[in-house]
């Protein structure tokens, strides 16, 4: 009774795989098949379910935690339920070191990921044609084994029955032959190329059809030529092969290898083979299979060709840029004179491009832009693009610096032209970051980095620019980082205080208020003044959880000082706020719940804006303006005359006092400029009804001059510094 074969039952298969996503896909492809699967995440629980639930075939990861695939296979191959069971590796390590050690510790094939399921089937369906082969051989020997010690025994106790004995001998032939015949069907039936040949003269004993495919010539060619199957592998891969096949050392072979057709046509194949061995352990021959992999080849090279290369631009991405610089500098560790550069190049106002005209006329400009960056280079040097509307260059053998900056120059002036892109005129701009690679770096991410640096100081510095790298750069790089970790750590442990400046009525000579200032007491540096921080800040995001401290603090003074000295009841307390916080959708939440807990009246509160806050004209920012103004709150505009001073957002925007910047007041009296301007501004003032502080207010012809002025507020060193809230009480009493 013969058993049933895998093709005509449900086959078991156990996939074995740490990650979720490669599981589920395996899954559902295989159960798609009409395989009965099972999944597991680890080689501990492949080694339970394996030997409890005896799969016919697993595809095994080899890189988990705990038991790798390696030991896996060991354990399964000890067992003697399991040693036979057709293990197929999965790796995305796919180099010749691993698939050998695949092949030694029991694997019946390796498939490299990311993974082709097409190929993963293929592979499957192949295994399990050749365990039925193997089955159904064993099938046959078993029986004529059988059969023959069954007829020996009756020959032996009955001579006389030798008529007998004939036929039964006739009979065991005959199973001998189906038995032949049905492995050759199977073998040639097969798409892989199945091989024996003698291991002293090369020759070949055995070849099947499949063959002629690979080889683009007939079995019978092969067979006839001994020399033909190594002259058909191409000539920079034969060495390695022969090498390999030759040695009687290497008990079985894991190569990947190209083969030339009569035509021309290069196939690319995985071969595998091992070593047979006769009773007495001598070598008779090497048996081998040979797989056609040119078509996962050309996937693998379309997919390494993607992953190293933008679609939008074609031009090589971060990947690749970051494989060239690692040469350069191999080169320059070889040769200390070898000089390279990197320019890092990042278009200026990009989003508002993407934002106005839209992402197609977006990428029609990076597209161009990619072909000024192309242009612009000499042949031997290497554009990229890294993501966004950042790009990079590698220049290649430059004698100094004075070559990058050419480079960068000659890019900058291409990109003054306007591209007209679908229909609308498009100028752009760009900054640049240059840095000088020699054999003093160690890897490529510190050069880009320093590239990087060094475009954000062209940026900061007006953009449209060049800047080359130097130690000062990093090193302010650095005390910027250090200043965001420490500002962090700040608000947690708040680690701020606040100092008090005095608003002076120049009219009565009386305290009209404070202005409260921010400082940040660190644990080991001192006092900072936000001239160090506030711009780190902002760029984090930290600003609003600083600035809604520095609002709650403000009006919790000022509401203690009321509470305990009757000359502080009419005074007022400004405080400043950043265009982040008002663009929070909790700004007047927080402002309300602020004045409700300290108890501080809001026609009290002055809240400190700068002209560029204001330059936003759209409907929301007016209305929330004008919800302030109704509970009584005034806004300050600081330092007024230094930005975009208009006469539109005065109208616009319900504003109480203008804070003449502290430049135009110092300097009024040696510059009858400045003395005009001072002048013009509390004029236009007064005409619209608001009131002005004159700040940076140092000395008595100062203030005198603001008198004659009819300015009415004064702030500055003349009146008091900034000081702590102890200090600053003593003027209330």
């Amino acid at each position: 009774m013969s058993l049933p074969s895998l093709e005509q039952t449900k086959a078991k298969i156990l996939v074995v795989d740490d990650q979720p996503e490669n599981l589920h896909l395996l899954s559902d492809a295989l159960n798609s098949e009409g395989y009965d699967v099972k999944g597991v995440v680890s080689g501990e629980m492949a080694l339970v379910v394996a030997t409890s639930a005896i799969p016919d075939l697993i595809l095994l990861d080899i890189v988990m935690p705990g038991l790798n695939g390696y030991e896996v296979c060991a354990r399964l191959r000890a067992n003697a339920i399991t040693q036979n069971i057709p293990i197929i590796f999965l790796s995305a390590n796919n180099d010749a070191v691993n698939r050998i050690k695949a092949l030694n510790a029991g694997g019946a094939d390796y498939i490299d990921k990311p993974f082709q399921i097409d190929e993963v089937l293929l592979r499957i369906k192949n295994q399990l044609k050749l365990q039925a082969a193997q089955r159904e051989i064993l099938q046959f020997n078993h029986e004529l084994e059988r059969r023959i010690q069954e007829r020996t025994a009756q020959l032996e106790s009955a001579n006389q029955e030798l008529q007998r004995e004939i036929i039964e001998r006739r009979q065991v032939t005959r199973l001998l032959q189906e038995s032949e015949e049905k492995l050759e069907s199977i073998l040639n039936s097969l798409e892989e190329v199945v091989w024996s040949a003698d291991v002293a003269t090369s020759n070949l004993l055995f070849l099947n059809p499949a063959a002629q495919k690979v080889y683009g010539r007939s079995v019978a060619e092969l067979l006839n030529n001994p020399d033909l199957r190594l002259e058909s592998i191409h000539p920079e891969d034969r060495d390695r092969v022969e090498l390999s096949l030759a040695s009687s050392l290497n008990h079985s072979n894991d190569l990947e290898y190209r083969i030339v057709q009569p035509s021309g046509e290069i196939r690319w194949v995985w071969e595998r083979s091992r070593l047979i061995y006769d009773e007495q352990g001598i070598v008779k021959r090497r048996d081998g299979i040979i797989c056609d992999i040119t078509e996962r080849k050309q996937i693998e090279e379309e997919l390494s060709y993607e992953a190293k290369h933008d679609s939008l631009t074609n031009l090589p991405n971060r990947a690749k840029f970051l494989e060239r610089i690692e040469q350069a500098l191999t080169r320059s560790f070889k040769d200390q004179h070898y000089l390279f550069a990197v320019l890092f190049i990042d278009l200026d106002r990009f989003k508002i491009v993407n934002d106005s005209l839209g992402h197609l006329v977006g990428d029609k400009l990076l597209i161009k832009v990619a072909q000024i960056l192309t242009s612009c280079c000499r042949n031997n040097d290497f554009v990229a693009r890294l993501g966004g509307d950042e790009f990079t260059i590698l220049l290649n053998e430059i004698q100094t610096v004075e070559d990058g900056i050419q480079i960068a120059d000659r890019i900058q002036k291409q990109l003054e032209s306007p591209f007209y892109l679908e229909g609308h005129t498009v100028f752009t701009s760009a900054s640049i970051g240059i840095v000088i690679g020699n054999h003093q770096y160690q890897d490529s991410s510190a050069i880009l980095r320093d590239a990087d640096i060094a475009m954000y100081n062209a940026k900061s510095h007006g953009k449209a620019r060049h800047e080359v790298f130097d130690q000062e750069m990093y090193d302010e790089t650095r005390e910027l980082l250090e200043i965001e970790n420490d500002l962090r750590k700040a608000v947690l442990q708040n680690e701020f205080v606040l100092h008090y400046q005095p608003i002076v009525s120049l009219e009565t000579n009386t305290l009209y208020g404070f202005e409260a200032l921010l400082r940040w007491n660190h644990p080991t540096k001192g006092l900072i003044y936000p001239d160090k921080f506030i711009h780190v800040a902002e760029e984090t995001g930290l600003i609003i959880a600083i600035g809604e401290w520095v609002l709650k603090e403000a009006c919790h003074q000022l509401s203690a000082w009321q509470s305990q000295y009757s000359g502080a009841v009419e005074l007022k307390i400004s405080v400043n706020i950043a265009s982040q916080q008002i663009k929070d959708r909790n700004f007047l939440a927080t402002l309300d719940r602020i004045l409700t807990n300290t108890g501080l009246s809001a026609n009290a509160l002055h809240i400190e804006i700068t002209e560029s806050t204001l330059m936003d004209y759209n409907p929301e920012t007016i209305s929330l303006f004008n919800q302030i103004r109704d509970r009584g709150i005034k806004f300050n505009i600081d330092d007024f005359g230094t930005g975009y001073s208009s006469l539109q957002y005065l109208n616009r925007f319900p504003i109480s006092i203008l804070k003449i910047d502290r430049s135009f007041i110092q300097g009024m009296l040696d510059e009858k400029e400045n003395f005009e301007i001072v002048k013009t501004i509390i004029t236009l003032a007064r005409i619209l009804k608001i009131d002005v502080i004159a700040e940076g207010v140092e000395n008595l012809k100062q203030f005198r001059v603001l008198q004659t002025f009819n300015c009415k507020l004064g702030q500055g060193y003349l009146f008091s510094k900034p000081m702590d809230h102890q200090s600053a009480a003593l003027l209330i009493d």
